[in-house]
């Protein structure tokens, strides 16, 4: 039987400036039975965390059709996280490349002042990770580097989900080589 194609909505993190090379590059992913859409998080405007995430479920809701994968890149894992607790029969997986996914106390305060809309998001992610299956758990794909200074290994790894290395070390460059040269990697997840 044939399956559904897949459509991946790409939850930016940090650095909303960065958003037009994200499309870009995103553009750049050409892979038979999958489309991309890039859902801007706009972490540092005045913005709400309800605002933030209610922009996220309108890209769900326009989806027809297919299966939707959502991939959430630094600080947008843990919106991925949360949207992946809340429309649990919608969603065929969620992923995340460098994904700030658990450990809320160890965020440096700098980031929080930022974007009061991440800290929201942060506080609330034990009980979004609380309300996930075992079966969404197993759907969950924590895509990470050997060695991250920014998100360390660990605090992209929520129980029970399944790891990808890539091998490289560093934050931006990982989710770099993520939107490059390796995206044929996470095309392949999203697809599993």
């Amino acid at each position: 039987m044939k399956q559904a194609p897949i459509h991946i909505l790409y939850i930016s993190g940090f650095g909303d400036g960065y958003d037009h090379i994200r499309r870009k590059l995103l553009g750049w992913w050409h892979y038979k039975n999958v489309t991309i859409e890039l859902v801007p998080m706009k972490w540092s405007d005045n913005a709400d965390f309800d605002s933030k995430f209610a922009r996220l479920s309108q890209a769900i809701d326009k989806v027809k059709g297919k299966r939707i994968v959502l991939i959430g890149e630094s600080a947008g894992g843990s919106m991925a996280v949360h949207m992946y607790a809340s429309r649990p029969n919608e969603l065929y997986k969620a992923m995340t490349i460098c994904g700030k996914n658990t450990q809320p106390e160890k965020v440096a305060q700098h980031y929080y002042d930022k974007s009061p809309a991440f800290k929201t998001s942060m506080d609330k992610l034990n009980d979004s990770i609380g309300k996930l299956s075992d079966k969404q758990c197993s759907r969950f794909v924590s895509i990470h580097p050997i060695y991250d200074p920014v998100v360390p290994v660990n605090e992209t790894i929520i129980p029970g989900c399944r790891t990808v290395r890539l091998w490289s070390i560093g934050h931006l460059v990982s989710i770099g080589l993520a939107l490059t040269i390796l995206s044929w990697k996470i095309v392949r997840e999203a697809k599993r």
